[in-house]
């Protein structure tokens, strides 16, 4: 019987809370805390256009996703998200304080220099259901093929220390998609998940739809992220048809998140779980 893992702990009050949950030995996170200031409500947002002030687009070719309030926006974005194939990757990294300014507290308070910490890296292919991702976190690299409840897993020797999947530093191991294993490294694991980690109401960050850029099909609705008074970064979604995300950047004095999905709803042909040591 393999041993359970612990379960990280998470610093709450960013728009990546969770998203280094597994950076520290499984047990720290990064946070995007951006400055206090007046309530969220209020957050003067400054985009390159406005939206339509709560009224429908004219031409009915639009989603209308700039018209609505940030929770409605979330929430059309992770319906659209559940059940399509996409290729997403992203890196999320730490900035900590630099050793050589001698200031830590400084530096963790935005003022003072900071450097590169810890990262994560993924790349994500596929459906919840039907997909393969490739993972990074500091020392742990993972490679997963999913299919159903079953899921073969690989990964480095650190990976298999903290997982007790001693067999897949040399092969794949079959594991249910719900173990203890891969829920360590959620969010992760799907890009629904990964959005609501850091943009819903755990992530104590509020969205607010403004800007809608370019022209057909390439049309896309800037969403200003916001942590307190201070605008922390932008998600590009679709402004025509379903609101599909098409990236995620935010950053303040301790860290940076980059996302990208592409190619969605194509059929990205996803090959069988190859070197397996231990199946299902």
């Amino acid at each position: 019987m393999r041993a359970e893992p612990g379960r990280p702990r998470v610093r709450a009050g960013s728009v990546a809370a969770t998203a280094l949950a597994a950076a520290t030995a499984l047990a720290a996170a990064l946070a995007l805390t951006g400055c206090s200031g007046a309530d969220p409500a209020d957050v003067a947002v400054t985009p390159t256009a406005t939206g339509f002030g709560g009224q429908a687009p004219v031409d009915g070719s639009r989603n209308g996703i700039e018209t609505v309030d940030g929770p409605t926006a979330l929430r059309d974005v992770l319906r659209a998200v559940r059940s399509r194939s996409v290729v997403a990757t992203g890196t999320v990294t730490e900035l900590v304080p630099d050793p050589a300014a001698g200031n830590g507290t400084a530096a963790r308070e935005g003022s003072g220099d900071t450097v590169p910490g810890r990262t994560i890296r993924f790349a994500y292919r596929g459906v919840p259901d039907d997909s393969s991702l490739r993972l990074t976190v500091g020392d742990v690299t993972l490679d997963a093929r999913r299919r159903g409840d079953e899921v073969w897993v690989r990964g480095n020797r650190a990976f298999a220390e903290r997982t007790g999947l001693d067999d897949a530093t040399t092969g794949r191991v079959c594991v249910a998609a719900g173990s203890s294993a891969l829920r360590t490294f959620a969010p992760f694991t799907t890009p629904e998940d990964l959005l609501q980690a850091l943009l819903g109401a755990d992530a104590d960050v509020t969205l607010h739809p403004g800007a809608v850029t370019g022209s057909g099909k390439a049309a896309r609705a800037q969403v200003v992220v916001a942590s307190g008074s201070s605008p922390v970064g932008s998600l590009e979604v679709s402004a025509v048809g379903q609101p599909l995300p098409y990236s995620l950047r935010a950053a303040d004095g301790t860290g940076t998140v980059s996302l990208s999905f592409s190619s969605w709803g194509a059929d990205l042909g996803l090959a069988d779980p190859d070197d397996v040591v231990d199946d299902c």
